[in-house]
């Protein structure tokens, strides 16, 4: 091959390479404002809300991401004398084998401290609302769906049970405890309110 010959080759390759990174360049340049026109924004987590009706006894659970509707729970709620809270409360974590630190009415009637377990008074888990106030198990059915308690929300264990059990379904709880002694913390890891009115 002539030097002549190899020298227009090498133009030519050289043309094709500038116009190969020019059209690249333009691409990069409006690719993406394309996609990020197009994109959707993204969304934060709306998450999980729990709501009680104080005239049905019930705590209702609701995805609101998906609109998925967990179990209703039935519940007893605080009496006239020692109303549950009102307002909305951020929660964090289940406690499963939950111990029972008396509030000061239930110490001034003599209660003790009860340690972590499954048969103890708040039952097989406790969702914290707010100071000592809690959504808990360890209720007869015989009280359920009355205003007896101190002001936690308490329903049976097997309510319970299942209220976790969707909570795993829906992605909102992190690692399940290891066994052992001891109370069981299980966070929360989508976003999870608590209405009581």
């Amino acid at each position: 091959m002539s030097s002549r010959r190899a020298i227009e080759i090498m133009h030519a390759h050289r043309a094709t390479l500038f116009s190969a990174l020019a059209a690249w360049a333009i691409v990069a340049l409006l690719v993406p404002s394309a996609v990020w026109a197009a994109a959707p924004a993204s969304r934060p987590d709306p998450g999980i809300r729990f709501v009680i009706d104080r005239e049905t006894f019930r705590v209702h659970v609701v995805d609101l991401r998906s609109g998925d509707r967990g179990p209703d729970i039935p519940v007893a709620i605080g009496s006239p004398a020692h109303p549950s809270p009102s307002g909305e409360f951020e929660v964090r974590q289940v406690v499963h084998d939950p111990a029972w630190n008396p509030g000061r009415t239930a110490k001034a009637q003599g209660a003790r401290r009860v340690a972590p377990s499954p048969d103890g008074p708040l039952g097989v888990a406790k969702i914290p609302i707010l100071g000592e106030y809690a959504l808990h198990g360890g209720a007869s059915w015989l009280t359920v769906g009355k205003p007896v308690t101190l002001g936690c929300l308490r329903a049976t264990d097997d309510s319970i049970r299942a209220l976790i059990a969707w909570l795993e379904t829906r992605g909102a709880l992190g690692r399940k405890p290891v066994r052992g002694s001891g109370e069981k913390p299980q966070a929360f890891i989508r976003p999870t309110r608590f209405v009581i009115r």
